[in-house]
């Protein structure tokens, strides 16, 4: 049993020290770059007529499209900064679940934006009316709820479990390292799964590529609903407080909500990712205003019963 906790230790150590955050920063931005400019010669030369073979309308039939490749990377690095995090802080990985979704859907504007040129031809001049607008005011909305999110958030939790709950910091530190090696491995699969389908396309396959929200971000969030249940539940151990239990149930329902939003038509989508920030939200309300009900009426209570 010690040898495999010392090597969760090391795989911890290796994920999630401040300097692999560091490297994985940087390399994730070179690889945007990177992807950016291969996306970039690959619609010129798709453009000029000189590939032997036909490539899907959704990422190469737009020069906008081609930002639909870096954010891909920055959404990446997202996911990577939600693993970082969920050890110190249960609440901030909720934040970050939030900000991936928020991100998913401007990215989502980039491969949308590309019936603005046929606004003209179509007649249509409101914006609601385009299939982006649905991105657009959930990105809007999501940014506001974290805002407020942020600005409630007691920072003073994450320090208290640094300083006090080293055990359960380690623990949370194995589990967060283990997604780590779930979401590489369900990176590459995804990676390879819609290789082979862009393969299909080349080909003259029928079938319409697949969206790469339906496969990655549906399968992580769903490895991470386990990952969030298991804290709630081995938290219990270290925390007695109704008001953090009923915070941490509320946030594995937001991320179940969550999880739900993928592949359902926009504006379906956009409701479901605004109820789970309203709910992760609702949820830092109450458990301050019962913290402050217990600090305010607690000693007098006590006395009482005492008496």
């Amino acid at each position: 049993m010690n040898i495999i906790l010392n090597l969760l230790d090391r795989l911890a150590e290796l994920i999630l020290s401040p300097a692999s955050r560091k490297a994985v920063e940087h390399a994730l931005v070179r690889l945007a770059l990177g992807l950016f400019i291969v996306h970039l010669v690959l619609f010129l030369v798709h453009e000029a007529g000189w590939l032997p073979f036909p490539m899907p309308e959704s990422l190469f039939g737009h020069p906008l499209h081609v930002l639909y490749t870096p954010f891909s990377a920055i959404l990446v690095a997202e996911v990577y900064l939600l693993i970082y995090h969920l050890p110190s802080s249960f609440a901030r990985s909720m934040g970050k679940q939030l900000e991936i979704v928020s991100l998913i859907e401007i990215r989502s504007v980039f491969r949308d934006l590309s019936v603005l040129q046929e606004a003209g031809s179509t007649g249509r001049i409101w914006p609601w009316n385009d299939p982006f607008f649905p991105h657009i005011v959930g990105a809007v909305l999501l940014g506001g709820a974290l805002v407020a999110f942020y600005r409630i958030l007691p920072r003073r939790l994450a320090r208290l479990e640094e300083q006090e709950l080293a055990r359960f910091i380690r623990f949370k530190r194995h589990l967060a390292a283990m997604l780590g090696v779930a979401l590489a491995g369900i990176a590459l699969w995804s990676f390879g799964h819609w290789l082979l389908d862009m393969v299909a396309h080349a080909q003259g396959d029928a079938l319409v590529p697949m969206d790469p929200n339906a496969v990655f971000y549906k399968d992580f969030f769903t490895v991470l609903i386990f990952v969030d249940v298991i804290l709630l539940v081995t938290s219990l151990r270290y925390h007695s407080s109704f008001g953090l239990i009923l915070r941490n149930s509320g946030f594995v329902v937001a991320t179940i909500i969550l999880r739900l939003s993928f592949g359902m038509e926009a504006w379906s989508a956009v409701a479901h990712e605004v109820l789970a920030a309203m709910l992760a939200l609702v949820l830092l309300l109450l458990q301050a205003g019962l913290q402050w009900g217990h600090r305010r009426f607690g000693p007098e209570l006590k006395k009482v019963e005492d008496g």
